[in-house]
């Protein structure tokens, strides 16, 4: 509702005009500034620690790694004045985050297989405990960094330069994920139809321009604000799997394998071994738009629509094509360091143009001012699309931010829904002067010792 809404835009337009034409509103604005200042800060941190906009992931028991880049397209000074109209910059100089999450495996459990009277020398007792480790397995190694985001803000339009995004997924069946552990028992046959690969890395440059709308124009509220974000989309590489069939057959000892794949992929470098030759950049459009309505003097909420128009067209791409067949042991499939050396396979590229599109989400937001010195977000995003990090379940976000007006804000919040499921987490801004320090943390899957992973992130910016 804050910083990720381009509507948000529309209070500083508000505040510009109000400036320009009665000096007696200096008051009024004044407060007025002192809670976007603070709505401001305890966006970014929930964009930081908490917001899934990039980081829908596993489902169902998928493994899947991700690499995502959440930047908020609104880093805004904290500091606006009521007396000048100047113009504001801000810097993000560094931010990463990184997460790791099982599915499955709890301190709780590895206390019990460690600890659990087990006798790893025993097949069978051997043969559960690593059943243990892939049933339902979704791992999931996320890591987000960015380099140094420059964005400048002239009252209510902001120019964005130079966010690079990048999303990963591997998203492998449990049953197949247990292979490599287990094998497959005599008789037990396996679809891999459910195997996938995804990523796409590119960067935006975005002009976003909020603007305020005339009373009584939403028929609810008492102001309203609309935005809109227009980008430039720079495609710097994508790789999808268009098709995996095939199944893995058990025997006494081995496991029988006949699997074909199809796969697009456009890369600004060629492998090494020229699996995937160079492939020219990819350029696109953008467009999101949002709506943000103050119900009172508390409450507000807004909606955004992001990727209404999001797509790219990549030329000089390659498919790839291969069938892979033959036999192999499960000891030989864990420690292979190429499956060329156990099984047949046969492949193919041509070079072919393709379009892909970023999934459209849905946004419906509340911020309510509860106390001076706390704030309470809510927010509930609804996916359109069912690629890249695209979930078919809502993500419904719970967030707080303390003592939003000192030099150390606390922020806590919790999800559900969505790729993850349950997560929490918690962070603190250190503000010193005009550098800002974001630190987060949390869990996801349960708390404490019942969580299935962790996540921990770190940004450093400058804000003038």
């Amino acid at each position: 509702n804050v910083s990720h809404n381009p509507a948000t835009l529309g209070y500083l337009a508000v505040a510009t005009v109000e400036i320009d034409t009665i000096n007696s509103t200096e008051e009024s604005i004044d407060s007025l500034v002192t809670d976007l200042s603070e709505n401001f800060e305890e966006a970014q941190i929930a964009d930081n620690n908490l917001e899934n906009e990039f980081d829908e992931f596993e489902e169902n028991g998928d493994i899947q790694v991700e690499e995502q880049i959440v930047i908020s397209e609104e880093i805004l000074s904290d500091s606006v004045t009521a007396d000048t109209g100047s113009s504001h910059f801000s810097m993000s100089i560094f931010n990463i985050s990184f997460g790791l999450s099982s599915g499955s495996i709890t301190p709780d459990w590895i206390n019990n297989q460690l600890f659990g009277g087990r006798d790893l020398r025993d097949s069978e007792e051997r043969k559960d405990f690593l059943s243990g480790i892939s049933e339902d397995m979704n791992i999931q190694l996320p890591l987000v960094s960015a380099l140094p985001v420059l964005n400048m803000s002239f009252g209510s339009t902001v120019i964005s330069l130079g966010q690079i995004r990048s999303y990963t997924s591997i998203e492998i069946p449990s049953d197949l994920a247990q292979v490599p552990f287990i094998g497959l028992d005599k008789g037990k046959e396996l679809d891999i139809n459910d195997f996938g690969v995804e990523h796409i890395t590119y960067f935006p440059v975005s002009y976003s321009k909020g603007f305020v709308l005339q009373p009584g124009l939403v028929p609810f509220g008492r102001k309203s604000y609309a935005g809109v974000r227009a980008s430039l989309l720079v495609g710097l590489a994508e790789i999808h799997t268009e098709k995996v069939s095939g199944i893995l057959l058990g025997t006494k000892d081995n496991t029988l394998i006949d699997a074909d794949i199809e796969m697009n992929a456009s890369l600004p470098i060629s492998t090494d071994d020229g699996w995937i030759p160079k492939a020219s950049l990819s350029f696109g459009l953008g467009l999101d738009l949002g709506l943000i309505t103050e119900i009172d003097d508390k409450f507000t909420v807004g909606i955004s629509i992001d990727n209404l128009i999001a797509s790219f067209n990549w030329s000089g791409a390659t498919k790839y094509t291969a069938n892979v067949t033959g036999e192999i042991t499960p000891e030989e499939l864990s420690e292979a360091d190429s499956l060329s050396e156990y099984l047949d396979q046969s492949e193919a590229k041509e070079i072919i143009d393709y379009k892909t599109s970023l999934p459209m989400s849905i946004n419906l937001s509340g911020t309510y001012y509860a106390k001076e010195w706390a704030t309470l977000d809510a927010n509930i995003r609804l996916d359109i699309g069912d690629t890249y990090w695209a979930s078919k379940t809502p993500l419904i976000s719970l967030g707080s931010e303390f003592y939003p007006s000192s030099k150390v804000p606390l922020f806590f919040g919790i999800s559900l829904g969505g790729h993850h499921g349950f997560i929490w987490g918690a962070g603190l801004s250190i503000k010193m002067g005009s550098v800002i320090m974001d630190l987060g943390g949390g869990q996801e899957g349960g708390v404490l010792n019942n969580a299935t992973g962790m996540r921990a992130g770190f940004g450093l910016r400058y804000e003038k």
